[in-house]
């Protein structure tokens, strides 16, 4: 009975370890790519400070010039050109930040010393920095096959990551080599255990930040939004009280008489609004614009939310508005206003009050994603946590060379006998339902496995 339990507690572990293995070699180009961008977005900030110093820096501001100056003179200087969007001044000596389209259809960010409303420079907005790393992190700057792409690797890595935990997961009273590595272990156990261990006692971290980034991707953000188009969960699930998952899903009551309501969600300018007010119905503007950028900001000012790095986005469209978007470092404090821009008048008003209980959850994981939650320690232990990942699977892929068969892929092999219990299907039911994605690879990849025993056993019989 013994021998039985432990032959099948070791095809167990070969199976896991199977998925987690192929899973890996996947996975790995991926998350390395999603780690190392991830770590430098942390510092954007800083980084985009010494890049740009020269348009960036401008000497201390006591006093501001009309905002409707430096339009002006941003207009003045690109004759045809578009204004799309503000964003006021980070700090007392930070220029302000003009986004235009030009007449050739390209945007740049014109910076301008907000004491003079003189120019200090400009850089085309798809090349700069901050847009190049956010490309890179959330779609591979391949549009929107890179986002699936993205968002197929972080499903998959949330599956090597349990599959992980349970390969690392001490049997038998074994603790040598498991809240430690051991560093007198030679070969393949110390590579085994410098990969597991670091591994394990990341693994909570890095299971948030696949969490929290998920509400951004293609397709599991996007049907994640959609349970607040249906009508028992909308309370609940819907981002904001003004939420619909998309112009074709049913509207709720308030919004009957809107057939095809607009949102900011695939405006380029929006990109960095909240995951709640992005996926949020806009409320329809008057008409012709009538209300210049000074009355937007003193309407800014009288809301409270006229502070530093306040995003105005233009009116989009003959109904558009004018959005003003507050986004501190604590989601608490998130702040956004839809002003019409055919009078003034104020159409809404959205803050952490008026998000759902999955809007505030969305926004409270993604700020603190992005290191910016709880201040210097938060964006200190997500950049180790990026490190240490890195470091994890440099480490994976060497334990997998080490112990590579000379001229084989080297994958666990499984008992022909063994077969998944109940717990193990169950878990990759769960699995496939939480992340469709998995779900459906996870079949393909059971049936060329049933294929490929198959052949191989018709072949044994043909051979004997």
């Amino acid at each position: 009975m013994g021998n039985r339990s432990a032959t099948a507690q070791s095809g167990l572990y070969h199976y896991v370890w199977r998925w987690h293995f192929y899973a890996g070699l996947f996975v790995a180009p991926f998350v390395l790519i999603l780690a190392l961008t991830g770590a430098a977005y942390l510092f954007n900030e800083e980084l985009e400070s010494v890049l740009y110093h020269r348009i960036l820096s401008v000497d201390p501001v006591l006093e501001s010039v009309a905002a409707s100056a430096q339009e002006r003179a941003v207009l003045g200087a690109h004759k045809g050109s578009e204004i799309l969007r503000y964003e006021a001044p980070a700090a007392p000596d930070r220029s302000s930040e003009w986004t235009l389209r030009r007449p050739d259809g390209r945007s740049v960010v014109v910076f301008v010393d907000p004491a003079t409303a003189e120019i200090t420079g400009e850089i085309d907005d798809g090349s700069r920095l901050g847009k190049v790393l956010v490309g890179l992190h959330g779609e591979l700057l391949a549009g929107r096959f890179g986002d699936l792409l993205v968002e197929f690797a972080g499903c998959w890595a949330f599956v090597l990551l349990i599959t992980g935990v349970f390969l690392w997961w001490p049997r038998k009273g074994r603790r040598a080599g498991v809240a430690l590595p051991r560093f007198s272990a030679k070969g393949r156990s110390l590579w085994r255990e410098l990969h597991a261990v670091p591994a394990a006692w990341n693994a909570p971290i890095i299971a948030f930040l696949i969490l929290t980034g998920l509400p951004w991707s293609a397709f599991w953000g996007e049907n994640l939004a959609k349970l607040g188009a249906l009508d028992p969960l909308a309370e609940a699930m819907a981002p904001t009280p003004n939420f619909i998952a998309s112009p074709s899903a049913p509207l709720h009551e308030a919004h009957q008489s809107h057939a095809r309501p607009a949102r900011l969600e695939g405006n380029p300018q929006a990109a960095d609004l909240p995951w709640s007010i992005r996926k949020a119905v806009l409320p329809a503007g008057g008409g012709e614009q009538r209300v210049g950028i000074d009355s937007v900001i003193r309407a800014a000012q009288e809301y409270g939310v006229n502070k530093s790095g306040l995003r105005i986005i233009y009116p989009s469209g003959p109904a558009g508005v004018f959005t003003l978007s507050y986004v501190p470092d604590r989601a608490q404090e998130q702040r956004t206003i839809h002003i019409d821009p055919a009078d003034g008048a104020v159409l809404q008003d959205v803050g952490w009050a008026q998000y759902s209980p999955l809007g505030k959850a969305v926004e409270f994981g993604v700020e603190t994603h992005v290191g910016r939650q709880f201040g210097a320690a938060n964006k200190w232990l997500m950049f180790a946590s990026c490190l240490l990942l890195v470091l994890t699977v440099v480490l994976g892929v060497v334990t997998w060379w080490t112990r590579r068969p000379r001229g084989n892929i080297g994958a666990p092999p499984v008992p022909d006998d063994f077969r998944p219990n109940i717990a193990i299907l169950i878990a990759a039911m769960v699995l496939g339902l939480v992340f469709p994605l998995v779900g459906v690879s996870m079949l393909v990849i059971i049936l060329l496995e049933v294929g490929r025993n198959g052949l191989q056993r018709l072949g044994a019989r043909r051979s004997r």
